[in-house]
């Protein structure tokens, strides 16, 4: 489950790199673009954040574990 979340997160920052650049093009405040731009921008940092801190949680713990012995 982690390798999928890295992924995933790997391609959010790829398409939020890509949008950076497209905004590079465009004049100043068109539309109110770029406000809305930098909000959205925010919001994803925050999940991305959210997310990477939260690995642990989706980790297996590295292999299968021991089945315990009965208790008596």
């Amino acid at each position: 489950m982690t390798s999928q979340l890295e992924s995933k997160v790997a391609d959010l920052d790829k398409a939020m790199i890509k949008l950076r650049t497209a905004m590079g093009s465009l004049p100043n405040r068109v539309g109110g673009f770029k406000k809305e731009h930098d909000e959205a921008a925010r919001k994803v940092a925050t999940a991305i954040t959210t997310v990477e801190a939260a690995k642990p949680l989706f980790s297996t713990g590295g292999g299968k574990r021991r089945p315990r012995g009965r208790r008596r």
